[in-house]
C-alpha cells in the first residue's frame, strides 16, 4: 500500500498574481476534469471547458480579485483559491491537485484564506458548491460550513443544481481547518 504525499508540511502559502494566472487555470483545468466528469456534460469537459477556464483567467486579476496559492518547494502550483472581495467575501475558486488531495493542502489553504480576510477586516466568507459534489460538500461540511438553500445554477453555460455555504465567522473557520488537517478519508475540495 503507497501512502499519501505529505506536501502540506512542504508547503508554501502565498498571495498569487497575474504571474501565476497560467498555472492557476492548469490546476483549476485539472480539478475540474475529475470533479465534474459525469456532472457536465462529457463533451464540455475537453476543449469547451479548457478555452472557458482560459478565458477566465487570461483576463488579469481586478483589485476585487484575491488570489492565495499552495506552492511546494519545487515552485508547483499544488492549489489556489480565489476570493472576491466585497462586504461578504466570496470564495469564487478552492481547487487541489489530484497528486495533493488527502495531504492536508487545502484544509490550510482554507486556513490561510480565512486568515488572510480577517487581516483586511472581514468577518465572513461565503461560496456556492454543486449539489452533486458531495465531496467539496463534505469537506466544507468538515470546516463548519453552514449550507443554504439549493437552486438552479449555471457553470459556464451548463445547467447545475447549487447551493451556498457559509461561515459567519473567519476564526472559527481558521481553527476549524487546522483541527483537520489531514483527515483520514482524504476528502479534499475539488469545486
Amino acid at each position: 500500500m503507497t501512502s499519501k504525499p505529505t506536501f502540506a508540511d512542504a508547503v508554501t502559502f502565498r498571495q498569487l498574481g497575474n504571474v501565476d494566472l497560467q498555472a492557476v487555470a492548469s490546476v483549476q483545468l485539472k480539478s475540474w476534469r475529475g470533479t465534474y466528469a459525469g456532472v457536465l456534460p462529457d463533451e464540455y469537459l475537453g476543449a469547451p471547458m479548457a478555452s472557458d477556464i482560459t478565458r477566465r483567467w487570461s483576463t488579469g486579476l481586478t483589485p476585487l480579485d484575491a488570489l492565495w496559492g499552495a506552492v511546494d518547494d519545487a515552485g508547483t502550483l499544488l492549489g489556489f483559491a480565489a476570493v472576491r472581495l466585497g462586504k461578504a467575501p466570496y470564495l469564487d475558486n478552492l481547487h487541489v491537485l489530484v497528486e495533493a488531495r488527502g495531504s492536508g493542502v487545502s484544509y490550510r489553504l482554507m486556513a490561510h484564506v480565512a486568515d488572510a480576510l480577517a487581516r483586511i477586516g472581514a468577518c465572513d466568507l461565503w461560496l456556492t458548491v454543486v449539489e452533486r459534489n458531495l465531496r467539496a460538500r463534505a469537506f466544507y461540511n468538515r470546516l463548519g460550513g453552514r449550507e443554504g438553500e439549493a437552486k438552479a445554477d449555471e457553470m459556464f453555460g451548463n445547467a447545475v443544481v447549487s447551493l451556498p455555504v457559509y461561515w459567519s465567522d473567519l476564526t472559527e473557520l481558521s481553527k476549524n481547518a487546522r483541527q483537520v488537517v489531514s483527515p483520514l478519508d482524504g476528502g479534499e475540495a475539488g469545486t
